[in-house]
């Protein structure tokens, strides 16, 4: 009977732990093994002292099995209480490289106006320096100019026809576009070389300055005009042609 009991006791306990397992912590679960060993020992002394070896024994037997169960249900729940491992995060996906820009810089134009006054036909070649200057522009130009020189004296020599080569650049002047006016500004200057004047070559020189402001019209290209002075001399014994530079045109980027 009293062996019954104390099978009936140890199931007791293992029951006990299997039922409360999920509803008290570990801290619990060990004060409640600590107390039932405290009852065994109890038990064990008691019979040791009446000289009960064997009740002795079966109690030390059923120590020996409570702590291996305990050591078990300590593992267990320490593994179903710990923290689940993070699902590892994929990193994120590189950033595609933006393409390639199909616009080498270069941009190449044809305006009519007026060079220092008289009617001019000009080619302008535009490549930018953004590299080395933000902004800036250098700027390979053909002028081919027209007309009756106002400054000369001399009636023979007022007419003239003059073959140019423009070397300078422009600058864009950021600042003033808007979005209410979608115009992109800058300001120029050049030297001007006459290669050819009327019938025969020439040495002489000149130079201009301007304002501009380009337009760009989608899948067409850009509308540009400028405003300026220029001042040539083109021979010796000649004035100088002296007057306003205004033209308008048609450019294409590339």
């Amino acid at each position: 009977m009293k062996k019954f009991l104390s099978v009936m006791l140890a199931f007791a306990f293992v029951a006990s732990i299997a039922a409360g397992s999920f509803a008290r912590t570990l801290d619990e679960e060990r004060q409640a093994v600590r107390d039932y060993l405290k009852v065994i020992d109890a038990k064990i002394i008691k019979y040791r002292a009446q000289g009960n070896t064997a009740k002795v024994k079966m109690l030390q037997s059923e120590k020996q099995g409570t702590l291996r169960r305990w050591e078990a249900l300590k593992e267990q729940m320490g593994s179903e209480m710990a923290p689940a491992a993070p699902a590892p995060v994929a990193p994120a996906p590189a950033p595609k490289a933006a393409p390639a820009s199909k616009d080498m810089g270069v941009s190449m134009g044809a305006k009519v106006g007026l060079t220092a006054g008289l009617f001019a036909v000009t080619g302008d070649l535009d490549y930018s320096l953004a590299g080395i200057l933000p902004g800036a522009k250098a700027r390979l130009s053909v002028d081919y100019v027209t007309g009756n020189n106002p400054n000369s004296s001399a009636t023979a020599d007022n007419a003239m026809k003059s073959v140019d080569v423009k070397i300078g650049g422009t600058y864009a002047l950021d600042m003033l576009k808007t979005a209410a006016l979608p115009v992109d500004w800058y300001v120029g200057a050049a030297y001007i070389l006459p290669v050819k004047v009327n019938a025969g070559r020439t040495g002489k020189w000149g130079a201009e300055a301007f304002v501009g402001g380009s337009y760009k019209v989608p899948d067409f290209g850009s509308i540009y005009g400028e405003l300026g002075y220029a001042g040539l001399k083109y021979a010796d014994g000649v004035a100088a042609l002296k007057g306003v530079n205004a033209a308008v045109g048609y450019a294409y980027s590339f």
